[in-house]
C-alpha cells in the first residue's frame, strides 16, 4: 500500500498537467518553483491530518464508514508525492533535450534519500524523522524558485526545521496490538525504549503481565516477575530473572516447548528466534551444558540480558545476532536440539496479521537444514500457537513430515511426535525416529502436565485427552502426513484452508486464506470470519480494488475524454508502453525483494540496498539514454525482459548457494545481481518520451501519469501474485510486461518511418 500510495501521488501530477492547455518552457519552469514549495508544505501538513482520522481497518468487512476513511488516507498520503511528481514532470516538459539527465536526478535523489532515511532511523524516532523531508523539499525548492518568491521558499525551509525540531504530530498506535493492552495494565510502565531501523523496542514493567505459552493447567508454582518486549508495538517475548525461582517451583518445566528435555542427552541446543530469552531458560533449567541462541535484533538481546541481570551465567550460552537462515546455513555443528518456540501472542496469531509477511523460518528448505544440524539422536521442536480451526500447526507438521522424507526416509513413520497444550501445539522430530523408550518417556511427561499427544508412531485411534478439539485435526494431518506423498496432498487438498507446505519461492507460512475459501466465507454471515479473518490478505484485496477504481477514474477516464475531444491526439500507444513498463519496474522490485530478505536476513536491509542501488543505478541508465538513438529505443525493454526471465531461473539457487557467506558477502551478491538489471531499468522512460510522444507537454504527462498508474495497481497485484504463485511467476510477469514494451516501442518507430515517408516533399 505504501508504494501504490507513492505512485498514486506520481501518476495523478501526470493527469493534472496532461489535462492543461500545452504548457511553454517558461511557464513550465515558473511553476516548478511552486510545485516544489507546495511539496514541503503538503510533507508538512499531511502527516498531522492523516494521525486524526479515525481508521479501525479490522472493521472493513462489514462497517462501510470505514471504507471513506481508508480512501481519504490513500487520498492525502499520496498528496506529497503528486506536488513532487509535478516537481519532476513539469522539469521533462521544460526541457525536453535533456529528459535522461533529468528523470535520472530524480532517481539517485531518491536512491540517496533511501541512505538517509535509514541513516536517520539509527539517530531519531520515526515521528522525528517525518519532518526531514519537509526540510529537504524545502531546500530543493528554495534551490529553483527566483529571486521574487524565494521568501516563500524560505519561510517554508523555517518551518520546516521547526517541525523537525517539535514535531506536530504524534504516533498513534493501533489499540488491537498487544503494547497499548499491556500498558493498561495496573502500575504499567516502559523502562526502555530503542529505535532503530530494524524496528521499535520497547521494554513494559507490568506487575500484571504473565507471558508462558502453553503454560500447563496443572502448574501450581511461581510465575516470576517478568519484563513484556515488543517491536513496532507487537510482543515478542518477556525477560525474567528465572534463577531467581527454586527450581522446585519454576514454570520452565511445565511450557510444552519444555517437551524434549525429557529425552536423554539434550546437552547442546539451539534456539531459533531467541527473543527474550525463555527457550534459552528453559534449556538451562533442563540440563542443557551449552546453548547457541540466535536473535536478529540487539536491542531485544541487550534488554533482555538488562533485565535478567544475576540470572544463570552466561558461560553456557552463546547469543549470536544474526538471521537463523544465514547461521544454519554456514554452521557445521551438530546439535542435539533444534528449537523454535512460538512468536508474540495468542491474539496476533489468530488474527491472521502476518499473512503478507515473508518467514523464511518455516518453510520445507528451512525445515531440511534444521534437520540436517542434528547429532545422532538430535530432535527438532517447533512449537507454534493453535488456533480454531487448526491451520499453522497442521501446516508444521506436513512441512516436517516433507523435510523428514528428504533427509531420513527411512523413519517417516517413526520420526514424528505431536503434543498439545491449551494454546499451543509442539511438534517434534526425529530422524533417526523415536524408539519405544522415547515415546514412554515423552508420554509420561505430557500426562503428568496434563499435556495431549495427538500423534505418536503407531498410533492408529487417538485416546480422549486433557484438552478436547471439536475434530481430531492434529491427529488426522500426521496420520496422512506419514503415510505418504499422495495422502499428505490430498489432505492439504480437501482441508478448509490452504495448509500446504511452502518454500522459499513462496514463503508465507501464515497465510492460510486461499481464494476458494475467500469465496466461501465472503456468502457468510460477517461473524462467521472471525475464526478466518487474515486482515493482510483482506486489506491487500481492498488495496488492489481501490487501485484499479483509481487508476480508471483518474487515468483512463481523463484519456478518454482527451481521445474523444481531440482525435489527433494518440495517448493508446504511449499509455500501453508506459503502463507497461510501470508495471514491468514495481514487480520486478517486489519480486526481487522477497528473495534479498532471504539473503541478507531482513526485510529492512533487503529494503535499503533495493532501493538505493536500483534507484541510483535506473538513475545512471537514465542518464546514459541521452546517448542512445532514437531507433534504438526498443533494445533495453528487450534486453530487460531476457535478463528479468534469467533472474527468474537463477536467483534463488544463487541466493542459496551465498546464503552462508558472511554479510558483506551477501551484499556484494546483491549488488552485483542488481546492479545490471537497474542500469537497464532505467532507460525505457526516458526513450519512450523520445519516439512514442511529441513535443506536446499533454503527451508527456500522459506518458508519466500512465506509468504512475499503472505502478499503483502493480505494487498490490505483483504482492497477490507472489503470495499465489511466488516470486519467479511475478518475474515472469515482469519480463512479459518489458517484452510487450519492446513490441509497442517498434511498432511506434515502424509507424513514424511510415508517416516520415509519406510526408509531402
Amino acid at each position: 500500500m505504501a508504494i501504490g500510495v507513492a505512485m498514486l501521488g506520481f501518476g495523478v501530477s501526470g493527469t493534472v498537467v496532461a489535462l492543461w492547455r500545452r504548457i511553454p518552457p517558461a511557464v513550465a519552469s515558473q511553476r516548478l518553483g511552486w510545485c516544489a514549495l507546495l511539496t514541503a508544505l503538503a510533507l508538512v501538513i499531511v502527516p498531522i491530518v492523516t494521525t486524526r482520522i479515525p481508521l479501525d481497518t479490522t472493521q472493513l468487512l462489514w462497517d462501510v464508514r470505514q471504507w471513506p476513511a481508508v480512501g481519504a488516507l490513500y487520498l492525502l498520503l499520496a498528496a506529497p508525492f503528486a506536488a513532487g511528481g509535478l516537481v519532476v514532470l513539469l522539469a521533462l516538459t521544460s526541457d525536453r533535450d535533456h529528459s535522461g539527465w533529468l528523470y535520472g536526478a530524480s532517481f539517485i535523489g531518491s536512491g540517496i534519500g533511501v541512505v538517509l532515511a535509514l541513516s536517520l532511523l539509527w539517530l531519531v524516532t520515526p515521528a522525528r524523522a517525518v519532518a526531514v523531508p519537509a526540510v529537504l523539499a524545502a531546500l530543493g525548492a528554495c534551490a529553483v524558485m527566483t529571486r521574487a518568491q524565494r521568501s516563500a521558499a524560505w519561510a517554508t525551509l523555517a518551518l520546516s526545521i521547526g517541525v523537525a525540531v517539535i514535531p506536530l504530530w504524534t504516533q498513534r498506535i493501533a489499540p488491537y496490538k498487544t503494547l497499548p493492552q499491556t500498558e493498561g495494565y495496573p502500575r504499567a510502565q516502559r523502562v526502555a525504549e530503542r529505535t532503530s531501523p530494524l524496528g521499535w523496542v520497547v521494554a513494559v514493567d507490568a506487575p500484571a503481565f504473565r507471558y508462558a505459552p502453553g503454560l500447563s493447567l496443572g502448574f501450581r508454582g511461581q510465575v516470576p516477575h517478568q519484563t513484556a518486549l515488543f517491536v513496532d508495538g507487537g510482543l515478542v517475548g518477556a525477560a525474567a530473572a528465572w534463577s531467581r525461582v527454586p527450581d522446585s517451583s519454576s514454570l520452565l518445566g511445565w511450557v510444552p516447548s519444555a517437551l524434549p528435555y525429557s529425552l536423554d542427552g539434550m546437552d547442546s541446543v539451539l534456539v531459533l528466534g531467541a527473543g527474550g530469552g525463555l527457550e534459552v531458560a528453559t534449556a538451562q533449567f533442563n540440563g542443557a551444558t551449552h546453548v547457541t541462541a540466535i536473535e536478529l535484533l540487539p536491542d531485544i538481546v541487550d534488554l533482555a540480558r538488562q533485565t535478567s541481570e544475576g540470572d544463570t551465567p552466561d558461560t553456557q550460552v552463546s547469543w549470536i545476532i544474526t538471521d537463523a537462515r544465514s547461521f544454519t546455513a554456514r554452521t557445521a555443528g551438530h546439535y542435539d536440539l533444534v528449537t523454535i518456540g512460538p512468536a508474540g501472542s495468542l491474539g496476533s496469531s489468530a488474527a491472521g496479521i502476518h499473512a503478507l509477511n515473508e518467514d523464511f523460518l518455516h518453510t520445507t528448505e528451512a525445515y531440511t537444514r534444521f534437520l540436517q544440524l542434528l547429532g545422532e539422536r538430535g530432535v527438532l521442536a517447533i512449537t507454534r500457537w493453535l488456533s480454531i480451526p487448526p491451520r499453522a500447526n497442521v501446516r508444521v507438521i506436513l512441512t516436517s513430515v516433507e523435510a523428514l522424507q528428504q533427509v531420513a526416509p527411512d523413519h517417516v513413520a517413526d520420526g514424528l511426535i505431536v503434543a498439545r497444550s491449551w494454546g499451543t501445539a509442539t511438534t517434534l522430530v526425529k530422524p533417526s525416529g523415536f524408539t519405544a523408550h522415547d515415546v514412554a518417556r515423552l508420554r509420561a511427561w505430557a500426562k503428568s502436565r496434563q499435556f495431549d499427544i495427538d500423534w505418536e508412531p503407531g498410533l492408529t485411534v487417538l485416546q480422549p485427552g486433557f484438552h478436547e478439539l471439536a475434530e481430531p485435526t492434529l491427529f488426522r494431518a500426521a496420520a496422512a502426513a506419514t503415510d505418504g506423498d499422495r495422502s499428505a496432498r490430498a489432505f492439504a487438498g480437501d482441508y478448509p484452508l490452504r495448509v500446504e507446505p511452502v518454500t522459499d519461492a513462496r514463503p508465507y507460512p501464515h497465510h492460510f486464506l486461499g481464494s476458494q475459501a475467500l469465496k466461501t466465507l465472503l456468502k457468510s454471515r460477517s461473524g462467521d470470519w472471525l475464526p478466518f479473518a487474515e486482515w493482510g490478505y483482506v486489506t491487500l484485496i481492498a488495496t488492489l480494488l481501490q487501485s484499479v477504481v483509481l487508476a480508471a477514474l483518474l487515468l483512463l477516464a481523463p484519456a478518454w475524454w482527451l481521445v474523444r475531444s481531440a482525435p489527433r491526439v494518440r495517448v493508446v500507444p504511449a499509455l500501453g508502453y508506459f503502463g507497461a513498463i510501470g508495471l514491468a519496474y514495481l514487480a520486478t522490485e517486489i519480486a526481487i525483494l522477497q528473495l534479498l530478505t532471504l539473503l541478507l536476513g531482513h526485510p529492512v536491509y533487503a529494503v535499503t540496498s533495493l532501493l538505493a542501488v536500483m534507484l541510483v543505478c535506473s538513475g545512471v541508465g537514465s542518464v546514459w539514454s541521452d546517448r542512445v538513438a532514437s531507433f534504438k529505443a526498443w533494445i533495453p525493454p528487450a534486453v530487460l525482459s531476457a535478463l528479468i526471465a534469467v533472474v527468474g531461473l537463477g536467483l534463488l539457487p544463487a541466493v542459496h548457494a551465498s546464503q552462508g557467506a558472511a554479510l558483506p558477502v551477501r551484499l556484494v551478491v546483491a549488488v552485483v545481481v542488481l546492479v545490471p538489471i537497474a542500469v537497464v531499468m532505467g532507460m525505457p522512460f526516458p526513450l519512450g518520451l523520445k519516439t512514442l510522444v511529441s513535443d506536446d507537454s499533454r503527451q508527456v504527462a500522459w506518458g508519466w501519469a500512465a506509468n504512475g498508474f499503472a505502478s499503483v495497481v502493480a505494487a498490490p497485484l505483483a504482492a497477490l501474485l507472489a503470495l499465489e504463485a511466488g516470486s519467479s511467476v511475478v518475474l515472469f510477469a515482469a519480463a512479459l510486461c518489458y517484452a510487450a514494451a519492446a513490441v509497442i516501442s517498434i511498432s511506434s518507430l515502424a509507424t513514424r518511418e511510415r508517416q516520415i515517408a509519406h510526408a509531402p516533399a
